[in-house]
């Protein structure tokens, strides 16, 4: 976790200056002081190791990043941002039943939540290049007609649609 905190404070040189160069200080400076939990009981979560949360990590990093692009549009940038980004994401977060702080809210301090458990999927099962970078540079792609044809067209339509890798041949 730690790595990917660190990997947020890169800026690129070649980018628009950043309002905040870091995802710790996106969320220290800005989310901190204009998000609020409320001090009549209302249940919303919250936890102060927030970086903890693998989840929050990925969806804060989100808002940070949108936020950065969207700012560059003074009509409806932060408009979009509030809808789109803010809003879902801070739901999700606060939601004192299923939110990565629910644990912790309930607990009064911070908890240590297990990862979602996952089986092995069959070998098989995702061979196809709609899910596999691996297939997708090893198959021609197909034709409209093989993938009407198939027993599973979707996988084609997806795999059809998906931007071709580079394999330093683009450029």
């Amino acid at each position: 976790m730690d790595e990917y905190l660190e990997s947020d404070s890169v800026t690129e040189a070649s980018g628009p200056e950043l309002i905040f160069t870091t995802l710790v200080e996106f969320v220290e400076e800005y989310v901190s002081n204009i998000m609020r939990l409320p001090d009549d009981g209302a249940p919303l979560a919250w936890c102060p190791s927030w970086w903890a949360h693998p989840e929050a990590v990925v969806r804060l990093s989100t808002m940070w990043r949108s936020m950065e692009y969207l700012a560059g549009d003074p009509a409806l940038g932060m408009s979009v941002w509030w809808r789109d980004h803010v809003d879902p994401h801070m739901r999700m977060l606060r939601d004192p039943l299923t939110g990565p702080f629910a644990a912790c809210q309930r607990a009064r301090t911070h908890v240590d939540q297990p990862t979602l458990p996952t089986d092995v999927p069959p070998d098989e099962m995702f061979d196809h290049p709609a899910y596999s970078l691996e297939a997708a540079q090893a198959a021609e792609a197909p034709t409209a007609e093989e993938i009407r044809n198939s027993p599973r067209p979707w996988l084609g339509w997806i795999a059809l649609t998906m931007p071709q890798p580079d394999n330093g041949t683009n450029g």
